[in-house]
């Protein structure tokens, strides 16, 4: 069962039915959600238990643009697209990069955020240099995720390190893993990347060139077609108003 690895509550966002709802005299069901909660500044639980972030905002307004309450289910980041595969949710909402593979699995919707995949490495004598000098090197990705998929395609002589994307453990953290010498490199979205390095005192640097582009995007199981449509409509919308950029402005994004 999926379940066994998810929160034992389901996070609620009490958000106000729009207009539509009441005006057609029928209630549509709350939009569920599903996402790990655990990469700020996109989306996090505060000490009251209510998710916070970037895409915890920019969810809320797509639900009221859509006459709908919110829900937020947490489970696993590897566990997120086999929970949407079986329609256990309404779409996954975290950080999720566009990929070939995800959409031969689920629905993607139109991207709403546009960053890279970064290569993170110390900033010392004799570090990598090079994207090449990985060829050998021990270097860190998430299970499931874009940065493991490009490190398999992109640099398939160096030697993976797969450790999970929500490990509580503090030893099982990136910068823990490079202070201990576990580590020679580590892949990671362009946000995180980047705050791991401007939060390790000078002893981290990001690799360049970037690795390649990553769109984030919602998913959606493949029966989902309208609402796959509604979404897009909406995040279209945004996009055009102002109100995508806004969001990552106040996000430090």
């Amino acid at each position: 069962m999926l379940t066994t690895r998810r929160a034992i509550l389901s996070l609620i966002l009490a958000s106000t039915c729009a207009s539509a709802c009441a005006s057609t005299g029928a209630k549509r069901h709350a939009l569920r959600a599903a996402s790990d909660l655990a990469n700020p500044p996109f989306a996090w639980v505060d000490e009251m238990g209510l998710p916070r972030g970037r895409d915890v905002e920019m969810m809320q307004t797509l639900a009221r643009a859509l006459g709908r309450t919110l829900t937020w289910e947490r489970m696993e980041f590897d566990l997120l697209l086999e929970a949407c595969e079986h329609g256990e949710v309404d779409l996954v909402c975290a950080t999720l990069g566009a990929t070939p593979e995800r959409a031969q699995r689920v629905r993607l919707s139109r991207p709403y955020y546009a960053t890279t995949l970064e290569v993170v490495v110390p900033d010392q004598v004799g570090a990598v240099t090079s994207l090449a000098e990985l060829a050998g090197r021990r270097v860190l990705a998430s299970p499931g995720t874009t940065s493991e998929r490009a490190l398999q395609r992109l640099l398939p002589h160096s030697k993976p390190v797969v450790r999970s994307k929500s490990a509580d453990a503090p030893a099982e953290r990136p910068a823990a893993l490079f202070a201990s010498g576990a580590i020679d490199a580590a892949i990671m979205d362009g946000p995180a990347a980047r705050a791991l390095v401007a939060n390790s005192g000078g002893r981290l640097k990001l690799l360049t060139p970037s690795l390649e582009r990553e769109d984030y995007v919602l998913a959606l199981p493949r029966s989902q077609h309208g609402l796959q449509a509604e979404l897009d409509r909406e995040l279209e919308r945004l996009e055009k108003s102002g109100e995508l950029e806004r969001l990552n402005r106040a996000f430090g994004l």
